[in-house]
This record gives structure tokens, sequence and C-alpha cells, in this order.
């Protein structure tokens, strides 16, 4: 594997490669203000075992990719799209199989309705065709996606943004608890080890820019929602798409990743019971791998 930082000409992607170059590229969105490094090594190294030259890259904004003033120069997802179309060009790929998981899976999205030769196939992952208005918004009257989040999940989340507005994260292990206090939240029920998500968080704060910088995924899907539902273009899309979802997410709720397999001509899917909405780990990456290697591998 080797890194590269794409240049865009206005920003610098942080980006690295799996496998052989030759092999039918895989590209992996990654959702909200993760980082490349949530979709695992393992699933990485995996995929290129099976035959798969695979590309992770860090959205702007987050990770080692450039950072960028929101109130001053403002994006969505269509950006994030061009973002993911200038990284397929940055490694010579013509068309890849685009991976997308929540926020990620938005963008996915836009790559297959805009820049629809670059895309092979689409795997979309704990995402929807229509992501909330106002995600962050949690006094007044926040607009969510319908079905919007589970309401104990708000509840939690309210709580937990209550206690870090009294005593905010400071220190780094602190900084670390808070995230992953969140994903314990929206983890699941059953194959997921949150030890595994505890390591990744801690490397995510270690390898980023500015790992205290608040997170940009509230306003860049508010400045996304302004486009609506995906769903009237998603009708009629040509494109081979693989929808993957956890029956538990609180989140965005499995009721969209259904919608998402009826909407899309001929998608097939894999509905997971007891996974929710969060980094992907070894406990179902495994699965995960089997299910994109023989998609990818018939498409």
């Amino acid at each position: 594997m080797s890194e590269k930082i794409v240049d865009t000409g206005e920003l610098k992607l942080w980006s690295e490669d799996f496998g052989d170059p030759a092999a039918p590229a895989v590209l992996l969105i990654t959702g909200g203000n993760a980082q490349a490094i949530g979709w695992p090594d393992s699933l990485c190294h995996g995929l290129a075992a099976d035959g798969r030259y695979v590309i992770r890259y860090d959205h702007r904004n987050t990770g080692k990719s450039s950072l960028v003033d929101l109130d001053k120069a403002p994006y969505d997802c269509h950006d994030l799209a061009r973002d993911a179309v200038a990284v397929l060009d940055a490694y010579g790929v013509d068309t890849a199989h685009v991976v997308g998981l929540s926020m990620g899976g938005l963008v996915a999205q836009l790559m297959a309705l805009d820049h629809r030769p670059r895309v092979s196939s689409l795997t979309l992952v704990s995402t929807s065709s229509a992501l909330a208005a106002n995600p962050s918004a949690l006094t007044g009257e926040p607009r969510f996606f319908s079905p919007p989040p589970h309401s104990r999940f708000l509840e939690q989340l309210a709580a937990l943004n209550t206690e870090l507005t009294a005593t905010p994260p400071t220190t780094r292990e602190a900084f670390i608890e808070a995230r992953f206090r969140m994903y314990a939240f929206v983890a699941g029920t059953t194959e997921y080890d949150l030890g595994e998500c505890r390591r990744t968080l801690t490397r995510e704060f270690d390898r980023a820019i500015d790992p205290m910088r608040p997170d940009p995924s509230g306003p860049v899907l508010t400045a996304t929602a302004a486009m609506g539902d995906l769903a009237p273009r998603l009708r009629t899309l040509d494109v081979p798409t693989l929808v993957i979802h956890g029956v538990d997410d609180p989140i965005v709720p499995v009721e969209h990743g259904r919608a998402l397999a009826e909407t899309i001509p001929g998608a097939q899917s894999l509905f997971l019971g007891g996974y929710g909405h969060a980094l992907p780990n070894a406990a179902v990456v495994e699965r995960w791998r089997e299910v994109m290697a023989h998609f990818t591998g018939t498409v």
C-alpha cells in the first residue's frame, strides 16, 4: 500500500491504495467526519487479495486532507462527489466500483448520477436518498428525513451535547472519549467490538491535522438538503447496486435502506440484524468483504 496527496488545485486530499493498479478498482468513501482509516485495513487488504485495486481517502476537512473554512467557502455533497472523481483521476482510474458509507453513500449516489461513466457499480452502506436537512439542530424545530432517527438516540445525543457544552473536551483523552460515547450509542447490539472502535478513533485523533476541529458534516448535509430527495433520479439509474444496511441503525433507520433497494432498478440488498450505524470493524468486515468481492466480480 502507498499514500498519495491528491492535488485538485484548490485542495490536497490524502489518499492510500492497496493491490494491483491493473485490477478492477474499488473506491471507498466514508461518512461524515470519519476518516479514510475508518475503512479497516483488513477490508482493504482483503479486497486487494480478492483481486481488487482499493483506494480510500480523507474528505476535505477530515484527517490529513485540506481544512476549509465553511463560512467562507461552503460546500455540499456535490462538491464531495467531484473530490471523489479527482481522486480517481489522480490514480489514473477511469471507472471504479464505488462504496459509500452513510454520508459517503449520498456522495456515491451523486457520483453515479452526475459522473455516470466513472462508476462501475454502487455499494451503499447505512445511507439514504435523502439525509437530514438539519442533523445537528437539537433545539428549535430540527428537520429530519423520514423516518427520523430513533427518539432514544436523539435523547442520548441531546444529553451528550448538553454535557459537552457545559464541559467541552480540552484534552486528547477527553475528545476521544466523547466521540467513542457517540459511536457506542449507535453501534448496534451484536458483532461489534467497541475496543476496536476506540482504537480507530484514537488513530484518527493522532493522525488528524486539527483533531479538535468541529464536525463539518452537519453544515455539509444542510447545504446538500436543498437538492431534495434523490429518489426520482435514482428510479432510472442504470448502475448495478448493492444496498447494505443495519436493521438496528438508529441514525438512518433501516427503512431508508429498504427504500433504496426498491427504488434503484435491479438493486440487490443485505440487511444485517444487530448491526447499527458505526465504523465497520473486523467482526463484520469479513462478511462485507465476501459480499463486496462477489458483487464487484459479477458486474
